[in-house]
């Protein structure tokens, strides 16, 4: 993905036992993705790891850019799914199968999700995003009580 991300978002399916990534580019583009529970697993452990890389969560959940998302209520406002929407990967996206990671200049987290057979989706991670996309994906994560092993970089106090 060569354009920024304009927003993310996580949402449980009863029905497929999966969660769906969305995530939309400022020019309107947008890629789905959807998670099983040993995919989670895996993502968690690379973000965790990550997030460690940067000092833990108490770092990345201080950055003066994450503190303003939140005062602009990033987690709070609603999914915007209206308006015709480009799907580069298809309407339906992919089944998540491999992880890649690449370190990008100015301590960006390049994050690629791809299916087994396919092209993927590489999403850039600044600190702020690395902590907010964590954060959803724990959302996630708990709305569809799957209990996974929890980790101890997820348990550090953030305050």
């Amino acid at each position: 993905m060569s354009d920024s991300i304009y927003q993310m978002n996580v949402t449980y399916s009863p029905d497929e036992d999966r969660l769906l990534l969305r995530i939309t580019t400022q020019k309107g583009d947008e890629f789905r993705v959807w998670l099983t529970r040993r995919y989670c697993t895996l993502l968690m452990g690379v973000l965790e790891k990550e997030i460690g890389k940067r000092g833990g969560l108490p770092v990345v959940a201080s950055t003066p850019e994450t503190r303003q998302m939140f005062r602009q209520g990033a987690l709070d406002k609603p999914f915007d799914d209206k308006g015709a929407r480009q799907h580069p990967l298809g309407e339906d996206g992919f089944l998540a199968y491999g992880i890649n990671t690449l370190e990008k200049p100015g301590d960006v987290l390049g994050l690629e999700l791809r299916p087994q057979d396919a092209q993927g989706v590489t999403i850039n991670l600044n600190q702020s995003l690395l902590f907010m996309f964590h954060n959803l994906l724990m959302q996630g994560i708990s709305r569809a009580d799957w209990r996974l092993p929890e980790r101890q970089s997820a348990n550090e106090n953030i305050h």
